[in-house]
């Protein structure tokens, strides 16, 4: 964006406006997506929430309908209906009328087991009788017997549709053999239960539900727009002669208006229910939040453009000379200030510019004289590095054995010597790989190993290979072991031992090479004040190999790792180094 305003040929007003304007055209972008995604996930919401609400009431349909089947198939075999029906001729009146009493009550109890059960009656053919809930007995009416006594497939549709009424029926016989029916355990369905049901599964005053059965015999309605009911009738049967999928979601559009459709199938009730709910009721919020987005739009343009007028004014003229006083500090010149006489941010802003022209002319003084500060503290660095009083006993040493002759010893020797001296003038070499900072301290160790023969031993671990390649500062391990010969076993009479290991330590993310001796010198006001010294910086001794390890580790990886200091379980002293394993340069 600012190289795009660079190229644009314009004043700091039109830059303002057109800022302000990049900056917030994506504000509103992203606000209409969100809206849009919004309505998305709304729509998708709602219809979920209407799916799982027809899915809920179907299923307490089809279990209500369900268990009345069943019911009526374990009435089927009835004692008291089997008297009436198979023996009522040799039976006596007193037991007729003791079976028709408690038929009756046993279809009491059946009406009274659904909600949806408007009737229950059954008609027994042997005595010409219907016994039905609403405690009458009449003569069988032979139609409606003929229609209920046809055979049904349940597990296609368990209603008969006749003279505008839904039944469950149950012949005795359910197979036609000789002799006909012998009775009929019939329910008649209350629709308008039903109709209140389905009324349920919209979750809106504006919505309204259907169920219509698949062979077009019937269908129930609960809806307040009676023009809805012809369109969801058509969707059914066009969903049906689809062989569509068993439930799901539809749009449709009537009279200019969208609305949702859920619909899903029963199998078990040969019927479809679908709920409707207008588009709008969903969506009618957001589309609100959509409009009040646009008049923010319109509004916030014209207090962009009253706003970058005001800020124009406010900072043009201040800014015009900050941007020159800068100009001559980018040539050089740091010897102007400036003066302005009003308390207000730019007043601030030119008391601090004023501060960093001091700051920068004290700097400039400071880097030349640290310059030149760096350059003699590594020049004695590089003086330090070579000790010479280990040289002269590194030559004292090779005198000794080439004078015995000891050839094998002298070329081993030379060798390793050699090998450290070229290692600690590497010039301009500051980190090593640490593989390259062990090669050396074993080339110090046999130097030491010859000088000292049996009398001191080394116990040098091997580097495990996943840390060969990890990037040291250089001598960081040697002056430990060197601590060790001059200070830990330099006054022992008897063997003495050192010991070098490394530990991961994944709590803290370092890697800790320890190296430790036996030398019994070691007391704990000398511990003590070890310690202590790392904590006191300032006051560290000067040319201290250990503490200048401490630091240098310390200032390379940012005031982590260093040195820790601890008594050995050899008996003298253990120093551990700290290295950061998550360093990042």
């Amino acid at each position: 964006m600012g190289s795009l305003l660079e190229k644009i040929p314009l004043s700091i007003y039109p830059k303002l406006v057109v800022t302000f304007l990049l900056v917030l055209i994506p504000i509103y972008a992203l606000s209409l997506q969100l809206n849009e995604s919004s309505a998305d996930n709304v729509r998708s919401e709602i219809t979920k929430s209407m799916q799982a609400r027809v899915h809920f009431y179907l299923n307490l349909l089809e279990t209500d309908f369900t268990r009345t089947i069943r019911l009526q198939q374990e009435y089927a075999n009835d004692e008291y209906l089997r008297q009436l029906s198979d023996f009522n001729l040799i039976i006596t009146d007193i037991e007729k009328n003791k079976a028709l009493t408690n038929l009756l009550n046993r279809i009491r109890v059946l009406k009274a087991s659904s909600p949806y059960i408007r009737n229950v009656h059954i008609s027994i053919a042997s005595i010409n009788r219907t016994l039905s809930t609403d405690q009458t007995i009449d003569p069988i009416d032979g139609a409606l017997f003929k229609a209920l006594a046809k055979p049904v497939d349940r597990l296609e549709s368990p209603f008969i549709q006749q003279d505008d009424k839904l039944y469950i029926s149950i012949p005795y016989p359910e197979i036609t053999v000789q002799g006909g029916t012998h009775y009929i355990i019939a329910v008649e369905v209350d629709k308008t239960e039903i109709q209140s049901a389905i009324g349920l599964f919209a979750e809106h005053i504006q919505g309204g539900a259907v169920m219509v059965d698949q062979k077009k015999r019937w269908e129930i309605v609960n809806m307040p727009d009676s023009a809805m009911q012809p369109a969801l009738t058509e969707l059914a049967y066009e969903l049906y002669e689809r062989n569509a999928e068993d439930s799901g979601i539809r749009y449709i559009e009537q009279s200019g208006k969208k609305y949702i459709v859920i619909f899903e199938k029963s199998a078990s009730l040969d019927s479809m229910i679908l709920t409707y709910l207008p588009e709008e009721v969903v969506l009618g919020p957001l589309q609100k939040y959509r409009n009040g987005i646009w008049w923010l739009s319109a509004v916030s343009l014209i207090i962009i453009a009253v706003f970058s007028y005001a800020i124009y004014q406010l900072i043009h003229q201040p800014l015009r000379t900050l941007v020159r006083a800068f100009k001559r500090v980018e040539k050089g010149k740091l010897d102007g200030e400036i003066k302005y006489k009003y308390q207000d941010e730019f007043s601030f802003l030119y008391f601090q510019f004023n501060k960093m022209i001091e700051r920068l002319r004290v700097l400039i003084h400071e880097v030349y004289e640290q310059k030149y500060r760096l350059q003699l503290s590594e020049l004695r660095q590089l003086q330090l590095q070579i000790n010479p009083h280990f040289l002269y006993n590194s030559f004292f040493t090779l005198y000794r054995m080439a004078k015995m002759e000891q050839l094998d010893q002298v070329m081993t020797f030379t060798k390793s010597l050699g090998h450290y001296f070229q290692f600690i003038t590497r010039d301009g070499v500051q980190e090593v790989p640490l593989i390259d900072e062990i090669h050396f301290v074993r080339s110090y160790v046999d130097i030491q190993n010859v000088r000292f023969g049996r009398r001191i031993h080394v116990d040098f671990a091997e580097l495990p290979e996943r840390w060969n390649a990890m990037v040291v500062p250089r001598l960081i391990v040697q002056p430990l072991l060197e601590n060790c010969y001059k200070h830990g076993l330099a006054d022992e009479d008897e063997e003495g031992w050192i010991k070098v290991s490394y530990e991961e330590d994944a709590e803290i993310r370092m890697l800790i090479i320890a190296v430790e001796d036996s030398g019994g010198t070691l007391n704990e006001d000398h511990l003590f004040k070890l310690q202590y010294s790392l904590k006191a910086n300032n006051k560290l001794k000067e040319g201290h190999g250990l503490f200048n390890v401490h630091r240098r580790v310390q200032i390379h990886y940012k005031e982590r790792g260093g040195l820790r200091f601890s008594r050995s379980a050899l008996g003298g002293l253990k120093v551990e180094l700290l290295i950061p394993l998550d360093y990042e340069l």
